[in-house]
Formats: C-alpha cells, structure tokens, sequence
C-alpha cells in the first residue's frame, strides 16, 4: 500500500507551489479544472477535527485521522484554532482560503501576498496561527500520515477525475459572468468532517494574485463507505458522485464570481440600503443555514441564482426546476423568483460589460418587497 502512487504526495507538497504559477499561462480557450491535494488544507481539517469531534464511522480518513492525531488533541495549535473560532475572529472558510496564500507546510512563507485580500488587516494573528499549524504538521507528522493512506487518496482522485463537469463548464461560468479567472481547482478532502456520517460540505475560496485569481472547491466525501466483509477492502473512497461534484462546482466556484463583488464598498452600499427587508423570520431561517447576516444572505441568493441560470443554459431544464424548488421551497431564499425574471435581461444585453455592471438594477427587485410580503413567503 505505501509503495503505491509516490506521485500524489509529491504533489501535496511540492506541486502545490509550481503549479499555481503554470495556471498563469492558462488561456481562455484551454483552461481545465485541476484536482490537487494540499497539506495546508489536510492539515487545517485533522485540526477541525479536534476544535468540533464527532463520529463519522462512515468516513474512513476521517476515523483514521481521529484515531492517529488523538495524542495532540491538547496541541497549542488546536487550542489558538478553537479560540479564534469560538470568538469569531476567524470562520473556518476564512482560514481555509488564507492558508492556501501559503507555501505547503512546513514552510510559513506566503507565496501570494494578502495585500489585496479581506484579511491584510489581520496579519499578526494570521502569522501566530500558521507557525503553530507548520509546528503541528511536523509535531504530529502529518506528513507521514498522508504517505501512509497514500493508495486511499490516489482512490479519491480517480474518482473525482471521474465525475468532473463537462469540458465546456469553464467557459459558460466565464461567459456567464463576463470575467475570467486565472484557474480553478478542485482539492478533495477525505479527512473533512461534515458534521455528521451521512453530511456533505464544500468550500470555494479564492487567492488574488498579481497574475488574477485562484479559484477552489474544497469538498468532502459525499458517499458513505465501508470495508467488504470479505476482502477488508474499501467500497470505494466517497467521492463517486457526479451530482454533488457539479452542483458545487456551480455554487463554489460562483461564490469565486460574486464575494469579490459584494465585498466592494459601493456594492455593499447598495446591499445594506435594502437592509430593512432582513426581518426576524429571515434572520432565523438564513441562521439555521448558517448566514447570520443580510450580506451573507444576498451572496448566497446570487450564487443560487447562478446556479439555476447555468443549469437552464446548459441545457439542463429539469435540474433548473429541481434548483429552484429546492433553493425558494425548501432553503426559502425568497427573492429567488424576481432575481431570476430580473436577470434575463442581462443575459440578453451585452451592453452589460460584466455582471457588476448589472448588479445595481438586478438587486433593484427588492424595491418590490416589504414586510407583509417577506412574512408571507416564508410561511
């Protein structure tokens, strides 16, 4: 087992830092979705596991890691990671997308500077929190983890290697978005919890660089396994899911198209004048999904919106419809149908040089509602 696939850790710990720098050279026309491990991110989940412990008896990596890395639950960099999570100083899809500015572990050296980033103002505790992951990684040997279920992430790969979006997936978001970014990357994470055996979970960071941006999807297993009876071999690796590998990709990669927007002043400007319309039953609807304010809440409206409009361009009618009921029937983001009857036009109009440039007259629906209508929907 630990002779087989060398390749894939060399590719956690070296690759990651050469080829973010031949994304640059990517164009338009040959862009591909690239799937890479990453120590950083391995190494920031075995750490999650410890700041928030469960059972997950059918996510092997996950049972494995517990049981390897139980001997430095107490370690200094788990203590400063629950801290900066129960004061809220950091979520933990923040720190996932600071530490891929980072060189892979063992190094503390940023390869992309935060300058640019939401996170330029807080780079002390930044730097205290790294240096005490790097210690960790070698501390725990991590290192040696990953080499030892090597074959297991060799597994992963190959399954999400089978289940990427189709070849034409880059340049609809692209010509959807009017914009383009430097390179898009799936990390597979078999040792991410999920908040329970049966969860999914993804994350869509995103790195600026002086070349554009860098845009990921970090996911988790999305299928239970267990070993055969017979063999002791594992029923595959969890990733073998078509469906949830490009419904995140939708929604990940789009968050990568619509944050950078919402973060800009004079968008947020536009987003807080409709701050009224966050009333106590939205607010407890939205929190119960974890967006605990109005931004959060408009970003994830937008992300859905694209989600529903690149299935219906796609040509995929019926996936559309089975967005729409789940994203406005059963999550209730309710200005869902007027986003989408509003949006038609820009798609239409190539006047519109991005969709920035439409952002101001798409969130002008909210003018239509007010509390009544806000209460009602969401009955």
């Amino acid at each position: 087992m630990k002779k087989i696939i060398i390749i894939i850790i060399s590719l956690m710990i070296v690759g990651c830092k050469n080829n973010q720098k031949k994304h640059s050279l990517n164009n338009k026309k040959n862009k591909q979705i690239n799937i890479e491990f990453n120590p950083n991110i391995h190494t920031s989940h075995i750490i999650e596991l410890f700041v928030w412990p469960g059972e997950y008896p059918t996510r092997p990596m996950v049972d494995e890691a517990q049981k390897y890395f139980e001997p430095y639950k107490n370690h200094p960099a788990i203590k400063l990671s629950d801290s900066l999570f129960q004061n809220e100083i950091f979520y933990f899809d923040e720190l996932t997308e600071i530490l891929l500015y980072l060189e892979p572990f063992p190094s503390t050296k940023f390869q992309y500077s935060l300058k640019n980033s939401p996170y330029a103002e807080k780079t002390e505790i930044i730097n205290e929190w790294m240096q005490k992951l790097s210690t960790f990684y070698v501390d725990a040997k991590v290192e040696f983890f990953l080499k030892e279920n090597e074959q297991f992430y060799n597994g992963v790969k190959i399954e999400v290697e089978n289940n990427l979006p189709p070849s034409g997936f880059i340049k609809l978001m692209e010509d959807y978005y009017r914009e383009n970014k430097v390179s898009y990357t799936i990390i597979p994470a078999p040792e991410m919890p999920t908040g329970g055996e049966y969860g999914q979970r993804g994350i869509g960071p995103y790195v600026y660089t002086e070349n554009g941006t860098l845009i990921y999807q970090v996911i988790s297993a999305s299928i239970p396994i267990k070993k055969d009876s017979v063999t002791k071999q594992y029923e595959g690796f969890g990733f073998d899911n078509k469906e949830f590998i490009l419904r995140n990709s939708y929604h990940e990669f789009g968050h990568a198209f619509i944050n950078p927007l919402l973060e800009k002043e004079k968008n947020k400007r536009i987003v807080e004048s409709y701050q009224q319309l966050f009333t106590l039953t939205l607010q407890q609807v939205m929190l119960k999904q974890n967006y605990d304010n109005w931004l959060d809440c408009i970003t994830e409206h937008l992300v859905r919106l694209g989600e529903i409009r690149l299935a219906e361009r796609n040509g995929n009618k019926e996936w559309a419809e089975e967005l729409r009921k789940y994203h406005i029937v059963e999550l209730k983001f309710i200005f869902l149908p007027e986003l989408e009857e509003q949006i038609k036009k820009y798609e239409t109009d190539p006047s519109y040089k991005s969709f920035e440039d439409y952002l101001p007259e798409l969130l002008s629906v909210l003018d239509k509602f007010d509390f009544s209508e806000i209460e009602g929907r969401l009955k």
